[in-house]
């Protein structure tokens, strides 16, 4: 059915290479970010993920919003509150099925029982009202049925034209989804080559009713960790695919199956399907490199340093000038014992037990008991400080950002 699983042969050779380009960038960022940091800061962008992911599907929300969804808080605002519900439950379903991915070596996650999982987990964190198909006007009244593959076809894009196969062979092309797309079939660079065309094909699919470019980026984001790659959640694929939407809509669209005959068609399904791979691939690389300026280590520690200098000498002058030496530390190791305190900061017993007490009621530093090592914290008011260019002011909000001033 699907032809080719993977660009043939004669396509692959750029392929690999940028491929492998993406497996050692990936690699080479969760090297140099310690495990627990990569920890905390991972699920801090969940929230981009999900950010971005609703971008892409034309519904815009902050980050602070996010948060503020998760606690089950909204805005006044019908359409905002939408895109806060949209963008809590992809953060809940993607910590819940990356745990499941991470615990389980030999899950399929093209497996089409994954898929519905993938959807189900998704709309199980959303109201009742979102349990209806939604389209311009607002929410219909056909139901999205969740965890089931759709019944009926789905059309896309502005002129409204059907997408995928018949209703009738959807679950025929879900289950050999599930064979062709099986991470244990490949290996090397290969496995990320196909994580690439099965992120296509099932976009192609659009195996249900509603909520198929979620699911299709969350299926990416699961299918890449179950091939060891971005376990920690260190670089946003939505955050790139958002920023290249255009691009990334017709370079989808341009390796769908050709109904034409193969003497009009200009390019073979092998080279369109690798165009669309080497398209992701750049996408990837570009938000690996873009997190890499973001973590060198200098850079992390000058404006960790910055922000308790601006503490310290604003006008509440709230916090002690040394207490970056402990906030650096901790963000480059992880974690350190309690013990260790006095000495890096280079106070006394007493200074220290002070300073300590501020940035654990800050959540700049998190520690489960008051004998248990210090774990690095990244509270949201910080990270437009220590991670600025991720965090501006078109994802957080102009008025969070004048609240840190």
């Amino acid at each position: 059915m699907f032809n080719p699983i993977i660009p043939d042969q004669g396509d692959l050779g750029e392929l690999k290479d940028i491929a492998q380009d993406v497996i050692d960038g990936s690699a080479r960022l969760e090297g140099r970010v310690a495990l627990e940091t990569a920890k905390v800061l991972g699920d801090h962008l969940r929230l981009v993920n999900s950010y971005y992911s609703n971008l892409i599907e034309g519904h815009k929300t902050t980050i602070p919003e996010i948060e503020q969804a998760l606690s089950k808080r909204f805005t006044g605002d019908d359409e905002r509150q939408y895109a806060q519900e949209l963008c809590a439950a992809h953060v809940e379903a993607e910590r819940t099925l990356m745990k499941k991915v991470l615990g389980d070596a030999e899950l399929n996650v093209a497996d089409a029982d994954f898929l519905r999982l993938i959807h189900q987990e998704f709309y199980s964190h959303l109201p009742p009202h979102h349990l209806c198909t939604h389209g311009e006007k607002g929410f219909t009244d056909h139901p999205v049925l969740p965890g089931k593959f759709r019944d009926q076809y789905v059309s896309v894009g502005i002129n409204k034209a059907p997408i995928g196969p018949s209703p009738g062979d959807v679950p025929k092309y879900v289950n050999e989804f599930a064979k062709a797309y099986a991470p244990g079939a490949f290996h090397g660079d290969e496995r990320l080559i196909a994580m690439a065309a099965a992120h296509h094909r099932l976009t192609w699919i659009h195996p249900f009713r509603d909520g198929n470019g979620r699911v299709c980026r969350l299926f990416s984001g699961l299918f890449m960790a179950a091939a060891k790659i971005n376990r920690s959640n260190l670089w946003s694929l939505s955050r790139g695919l958002s920023r290249n939407k255009n691009e990334y809509m017709v370079n989808l669209f341009s390796a769908d199956p050709d109904p034409r005959p193969k003497d009009e068609v200009r390019f073979s399904a092998s080279e369109l399907l690798a165009d669309f791979c080497v398209f992701f691939f750049e996408t990837c690389l570009d938000q690996i490199h873009f997190m890499e300026g973001l973590l060198r280590l200098e850079e992390i520690e000058a404006r960790i340093e910055w922000y308790v200098e601006k503490r310290a000498r604003g006008s509440k002058g709230d916090m002690h000038p040394k207490a970056s030496r402990l906030l650096r530390a901790l963000f480059m190791r992880g974690q350190i014992e309690r013990g260790e305190g006095p000495n890096i900061l280079n106070v006394s017993e007493t200074s220290y037990r002070r300073i300590l007490k501020q940035l654990l009621q800050e959540g700049l530093v998190v520690s489960d008991s008051q004998r248990a090592p210090l774990r690095v914290g990244l509270p949201s008011k910080a990270l437009p400080v220590y991670f600025p260019d991720l965090y501006a002011e078109e994802i957080v909000g102009a008025e969070y950002l004048r609240q840190l001033d």
